[in-house]
């Protein structure tokens, strides 16, 4: 009789996806405050929840992390008339990026990865082969390194001559936990934040982020799997 055997599990990878399911589970309990005109944009995969009435023709918008999906980028400009500059890391996602963008005058993307300072940065190639992420932040079965141009976003800002940003989309496999507690939104004028927290921190760091979010002004609104948070600033969700 011929057994056949079971591919073999590595212990790290087991402990790796136990971890996840833990941080998604706890983080997804995270209490909601009220918003009215919440909408859904985007696709299943890169769509994002928002208090809608929040925006207007003349917002503009930075979606850091495009990651082979604009289409909530795109959704924006559909629907607010707003202006959209995108960042990724990633070479391949930005021509992809400009592709499904085709000619739409309200969007563009640069490679950049955000960072805590500008300068060289090097990241962690994923292990997944269908995926081309990058992670500042070892969140990643991985031994593959790339050397990639790290930015602020200060820096990016001063750069293309923007004062304020409405809507701020963060998205940056992981390195969240470092680059969020250096960016001041209150003084870069944002109005909404949207960030995905990924396992690579601890439930503790997680929430540590939230609280920090909340004593400067921004409300939890919203919660996507998995575990793609939606800001708000509190006196506009009041107002």
């Amino acid at each position: 009789m011929t057994s056949i055997s079971s591919p073999k599990l590595r212990p790290a990878k087991v402990r790796s996806a136990l971890r996840r399911r833990w941080f998604e589970r706890q983080l997804a309990r995270e209490k909601l405050h009220a918003a009215p005109g919440l909408v859904s944009l985007g696709s299943a995969y890169g769509g994002w929840t928002i208090p809608g009435d929040l925006l207007e023709p003349s917002s503009l918008c930075y979606c850091v992390g495009a990651g082979g999906d604009v289409s909530f980028d795109l959704a924006l400009i559909e629907r607010y008339g707003a202006t959209v500059r995108a960042f990724d890391a990633v070479a391949d996602y930005v021509e992809q990026a400009n592709e499904q963008a085709g000619d739409e005058p309200g969007f563009s993307i640069r490679q950049a990865a955000i960072a805590t300072s500008d300068g060289p940065l090097r990241m962690q190639v994923t292990h997944d082969q269908s995926s081309r992420s990058v992670s500042p932040a070892g969140l990643y079965d991985s031994r593959e390194y790339v050397e990639l141009p790290g930015r602020t976003l200060p820096s990016l800002m001063a750069e293309l001559g923007d004062e304020q940003i409405d809507l701020l989309k963060l998205d940056i496999e992981g390195g969240e936990y470092d680059v969020l507690p250096t960016i001041d939104m209150r003084a870069l004028g944002v109005r909404i934040f949207a960030t995905q927290l990924h396992h690579n921190g601890s439930v503790a760091d997680a929430r540590a982020i939230i609280a920090q979010l909340r004593r400067n002004g921004y409300e939890p609104v919203a919660c996507r799997p998995v575990i793609k948070l939606t800001f708000a600033r509190r006196d506009l969700l009041q107002s």
